[in-house]
C-alpha cells in the first residue's frame, strides 16, 4: 500500500539540465492520458501549479537539490496532500537521473 491510499502509476522521465525536459514531459504526458507532473519541487496539471516552490528559487544549489527531491518535510507534506487530494491516477516524475527519480518517488511515498 501506498502512502496516497489509492492505486497511481508512476513514470519516470529523465534527461540532463537543459534539455528540454519540462516542455517534452507535457506532450508525453498528454499522449499518454498522464494528467499530474512532478518537475523541480512543482506538482503541474496541464499549464497548472497545484503545489509546490519551484526549486529553482532556492538560494544555493544545495537548496536547489533538497528542495527538487522534498527532502524539506513542509513543501513534502503539501505535494503529498495536493496528490491525495487530486487522487492521480498516474504521475510522471522529471529528474535527471534513474536515482534521482527514484529518489523523488520514494521521499513522496510512493
Amino acid at each position: 500500500m501506498n502512502l496516497f491510499g489509492h492505486k497511481m502509476k508512476t513514470y519516470a522521465f529523465v534527461g540532463p539540465s537543459g534539455t528540454g525536459k519540462s516542455y517534452r514531459a507535457q506532450m508525453i504526458a498528454s499522449e499518454r492520458g498522464i494528467n499530474y507532473i512532478i518537475d523541480d519541487g512543482l506538482l503541474i496539471s496541464g499549464n497548472e501549479v497545484v503545489a509546490g516552490i519551484s526549486a529553482k528559487k532556492a538560494p544555493t544549489k544545495i537548496e536547489t537539490v533538497r528542495n527538487a527531491l522534498f527532502q524539506n518535510e513542509e513543501r513534502k507534506k503539501e505535494i503529498q496532500a495536493a496528490i491525495r487530494k487530486k487522487k492521480p491516477d498516474s504521475i510522471l516524475i522529471l529528474g535527471t537521473s534513474d536515482e534521482m527519480v527514484r529518489r523523488i518517488a520514494e521521499n513522496l511515498g510512493q
